[in-house]
C-alpha cells in the first residue's frame, strides 16, 4: 500500500508533456534542419532533371545516327510552327525518329531502340495539353516536346536555304550528316522556351540572333537557363545535343557569340 501514492507521483511525472521551452528549441531544432537541408535537396533534384534531359538528348541523337544510316544520310527536319506560320504540312522530327523509339512496333525485335522522352524533367511550361495554348496560335497549337531542332541544319529553315533571300555559301546547305565536317561540334538537338510563341515549335531561328546583346534574343526562342545561370545571359545553361550522338550541359557563351566567327549551330563555325 505505501508504494500507491510513489506509483500516482510516477504516472504523473511520465504524462507529463514538453514544456513551452522544449517546444520552441525542438521546432528551432528542425527550422535550422530544414534551412540546411532544402537547398542541398533543391539542387540534388536539379542535377537528376540535367542529367536525365541529356540522356534523352543523347538517345535522340543516337536514334537520329540510326535514321541518317536508314535514309542515305539525311538529317530529320522540323515541322512543327510558331508565330501561326504554316509550315505546309511538314512532319516534325518528334514523328519521323518514331519508329525509332523504344517499343516501335515492327522493328523492335531487329533493333536496339533507345528509350526516347520528348519532355524534360524541368520542363515547367503551361503549355502542355490541357492547359494553355501557345501564344499567338490560331488554331490553338500546344507544346508536343521540350526539344528542337537546329535551324541551320533543316534545308527549309536553314538561312540560306530554299527561298530564302540569302545566298547560299560555297557548301551550300546541309541536309545530310556526311556535308558536316566537324559533327563532334555541331549541334543538333536543343531545349526550345517554355513560354512565348515559340514553345510550341521544334525549332528556332539562329539567323535573329543579332543586335548587342544576342543571349536576350536567343532566350525568347531557346530555354537557355534550363539548367542553372541566370535567365538571358551570357552564363545562361542549358544542355545541347550534337551530331557525334553527345550531348553536353553549355554555357550560351559556349555555343554562341555571333553569326560571323563563332557559332556551334552554323556548321561551317562550329569549332
Amino acid at each position: 500500500m505505501s508504494c500507491w501514492p510513489q506509483s500516482l507521483g510516477f504516472c504523473r511525472r511520465k504524462c507529463t508533456g514538453f514544456t513551452l521551452v522544449e517546444l520552441l528549441v525542438s521546432i528551432g531544432i528542425v527550422a535550422v534542419l530544414l534551412a540546411v537541408l532544402l537547398p542541398i535537396l533543391g539542387k540534388a533534384r536539379r542535377e537528376a532533371n540535367r542529367t536525365f534531359c541529356l540522356n534523352n538528348l543523347r538517345n535522340m541523337q543516337l536514334a537520329q545516327l540510326q535514321y541518317a544510316h536508314d535514309h542515305n544520310g539525311y538529317l530529320v527536319q522540323a515541322g512543327l510552327s510558331h508565330d501561326g506560320v504554316d509550315m505546309e504540312g511538314r512532319s516534325p522530327w518528334i514523328e519521323t525518329l518514331q519508329r525509332y523509339y523504344s517499343g516501335s512496333a515492327n522493328v523492335q525485335e531487329t533493333r536496339s531502340h533507345p528509350a526516347i522522352t520528348v519532355r524534360c524533367p524541368s520542363d515547367v511550361s503551361p503549355h502542355w495539353p490541357g492547359e494553355v495554348p501557345v501564344p499567338q496560335s490560331n488554331p490553338p497549337i500546344y507544346r508536343r516536346t521540350s526539344y528542337g531542332i537546329n535551324d541551320f541544319l533543316d534545308i527549309y529553315e536553314c538561312p540560306w536555304g530554299p527561298g530564302q533571300a540569302n545566298p547560299p555559301p560555297p557548301g551550300g546547305w546541309y541536309p545530310k550528316i556526311t556535308k558536316i565536317k566537324r559533327p563532334s561540334v555541331t549541334i543538333q538537338f536543343l531545349e526550345m522556351a517554355y513560354t512565348g510563341p515559340y514553345a510550341g515549335s521544334d525549332h528556332p531561328h539562329t539567323y535573329g540572333w543579332t543586335g548587342s546583346n544576342p543571349p536576350v534574343s536567343a532566350a525568347r526562342q531557346l530555354e537557355i537557363h534550363a539548367h542553372g545561370g541566370p535567365r538571358a545571359a551570357w552564363d545562361s545553361i542549358a544542355n545541347y545535343g550534337f551530331l557525334d550522338g553527345h550531348a553536353e550541359s553549355l554555357r550560351f557563351r559556349e555555343v554562341f557569340r555571333d553569326l560571323t566567327t563563332f557559332n556551334r549551330f552554323d556548321p561551317s563555325l562550329a569549332r
